[in-house]
């Protein structure tokens, strides 16, 4: 019996279970349930915090989080039931970032986006060049971007170099020393930061440049007090003119959006993050229909397990019945209450009529034993033996027991105790 409990309810229990992962799977591409900003695949190309948004119709608690590099899984905003959801977090690192919402307490993931952050990085401040003994001396500020590689430096009348921020920076500063190509004359050198993309590539800041005089003077710009102009500028701005970071004349240097191998100095647009409309899938089921579902399921199996109980009851009986020895079988015998009643007042009454005739067969047996001396013997007890069955299967005994003696044998006489 264990072992046919056991594969009906294996044979119950199996296409439920494969059941599950579909059901559960319909409330995640719920149509109102999705991460609004930013848009899946969008590409982040200035700034250094974004906002993220994102609405869901049903769930006890949900949670909108953000995964990326430099701040790992973060934690934004939760919200019971429904409703809206926002939260900022920083972007200080180029790469791949996803925003999702996940259920507190299923630790199901409903909707997800993912964008690139591609940020390019700050052009370098603080840009001085000196000539010494054949050499020009390069100094400048480090960049405050987490994900610096390192720096390229090239200009006019000096040789080219490229290094990590190991080999040319100590704390915040940096410098390096280049090569002259030229003995006398006016030479400048421009610096670039170079930036991982996070996917495996690098990006170049807009150029810093400085010059220099071979012969004994210090540069345009000495002690390197202050950032020189923008090589493309028109010199120094007019009184009339507002020193702001939109017109090339600022002093203030800001990060550059331009793509790599721009011309120094031409200002480009900032770029603008495309807000996409709201994914809307075409799926019927939404996240009202998870908790639904779920009190359903539970009602059906304890349905299912009601009468998978009730038919190994019945097998159970079935297969008892079967046994001559079993209890099934004993109580079929012995019927009802009501059967064993009436059957134990025919045997009472089968036992008066039997001790009301006694007599009449007591003396119709004396008369026979006479009648049938010369034959046989016929001796009557008044006294059944112990261990002989009645004559009548299932009818009490009447009292009297018949034994045929042996054909010619004469009775044995009894023999008295001798006395000594």
């Amino acid at each position: 019996m264990t072992i046919i409990r056991r594969i009906g309810a294996i044979a119950l229990a199996a296409p439920l279970a494969m059941s599950f992962p579909v059901l559960a799977a319909l409330p995640a591409q719920a149509a109102t349930t999705s991460v609004i900003t930013p848009a899946d695949g969008a590409v982040i190309s200035s700034g250094s915090e974004l906002t993220a948004k994102a609405h869901f119709d049903f769930a006890i608690t949900m949670q909108l989080r953000v995964d990326g590099p430099g701040i790992g899984d973060t934690f934004l905003q939760e919200k019971d039931f429904s409703g809206d959801m926002s939260g900022t977090f920083s972007i200080s690192r180029n790469g791949r970032y996803k925003v999702y919402l996940k259920g507190k307490q299923t630790n199901h993931v409903y909707d997800s986006n993912t964008f690139t952050v591609r940020i390019a990085p700050a052009a370098p401040t603080g840009v001085s060049a000196s000539a010494s003994g054949g050499k020009l001396v390069v100094k400048w500020n480090r960049g405050l971007e987490d994900d610096l590689t390192g720096y390229a430096l090239s200009g006019s009348g000096v040789k080219s170099r490229a290094g990590s921020l190991g080999s040319l920076c100590r704390g915040t500063s940096c410098s390096t020393t280049l090569s002259l190509t030229k003995s006398s004359g006016a030479v400048s050198v421009g610096v670039r930061a170079r930036r991982s993309t996070g996917t495996g590539g690098s990006l170049y800041s807009s150029t810093a440049s400085a010059t220099a005089s071979l012969g004994g003077g210090t540069g345009s710009q000495p002690g390197g007090s202050a950032p020189s102009l923008p090589s493309g500028g028109s010199g120094v701005p007019s009184s009339g003119t507002p020193l702001t970071p939109f017109n090339n004349d600022s002093p203030v240097t800001l990060p550059s959006v331009q793509p790599d191998g721009a011309t120094p100095g031409l200002t480009y647009p900032a770029p603008q993050i495309a807000t996409d409309s709201p994914k809307a899938q075409n799926v019927a089921a939404t996240d009202r229909l998870q908790w639904g579902k779920s009190v359903g399921i539970a009602l059906v199996l304890l349905i299912v397990a009601a009468h998978l109980g009730t038919w190994t009851r019945r097998l159970r009986v079935a297969q008892a019945g079967t046994s001559s020895n079993g209890m099934a079988a004993r109580i079929a015998r012995s019927g009802t209450g009501r059967g064993r009643v009436s059957k134990a007042r025919e045997q009472i009454a089968r036992a008066e009529a039997a001790a009301k005739t006694a007599p009449v067969v007591a003396a119709r047996a004396k008369g026979a034993r006479s009648s049938k001396r010369a034959s046989g013997t016929a001796v009557l007890d008044s006294k059944p033996k112990a261990g002989r069955r009645p004559a009548t299967l299932g009818k009490p005994s009447s009292g009297v027991n018949v034994r045929l003696a042996k054909p010619g044998a004469p009775p044995k006489p009894k023999r008295g105790r001798r006395r000594k």
